[in-house]
């Protein structure tokens, strides 16, 4: 008796929880399949199977820039000074690759939507190379003048093997 009042109890017990979880499970279902209809399912983290990939920003290889889905513009660069390109492209948020093409020749491909401030970073950039060009000379030419006037004052002195010391 006291057996089959427990196995009665337990029953009823498990059929309380089974229908709330039937009842939840539906609720859920429910709500996905309004998400889904609702354009909302692919962004929720579960449902994504394709992972976006991380678009990089700044200098990066062509096959990145590629990622970002947009047009390519491109610019031939022959011996540019790539730090100082670089560092203006960084300071006008420009998103690019530069590939080599052979000795001193460069190819600069970035973003189409970017062509003005591009157009904007060339231009600073070039301007910093006149005034680099106008400044100082560089340090290796100003050696190469000072050896040259070194080796001119060592050929008008006499070598002298004994040289006399005065009088002792």
């Amino acid at each position: 008796m006291i057996n089959e009042d427990l196995t009665q109890r337990e029953c009823n017990l498990a059929v309380r929880i089974g229908s709330l979880a039937a009842n939840e499970i539906k609720k859920a279902l429910e709500k996905l399949i309004a998400d889904l209809e609702a354009g909302k399912g692919a962004k929720s983290p579960g449902l994504s199977r394709q992972k976006d990939p991380e678009l990089k920003k700044g200098k990066q290889t062509l096959k990145q820039l590629h990622q970002h889905n947009e047009g390519l513009s491109s610019v031939e660069l022959k011996d540019p000074n790539l730090r100082k390109l670089y560092r203006e492209m960084k300071k006008d948020d420009i998103d690019f690759a530069c590939v080599k093409d052979g000795k001193g020749k460069y190819t600069l491909f970035f973003k189409g939507k970017n062509a003005d401030e591009m157009t904007h970073a060339l231009k600073k950039y070039t301007q910093k190379l006149v005034k680099l060009d106008k400044g100082n000379p560089p340090i290796k030419n100003t050696l190469d003048e000072a050896k040259k006037a070194a080796q001119t004052l060592n050929t008008g002195r006499d070598k002298v093997q004994k040289q006399d010391r005065g009088a002792r």
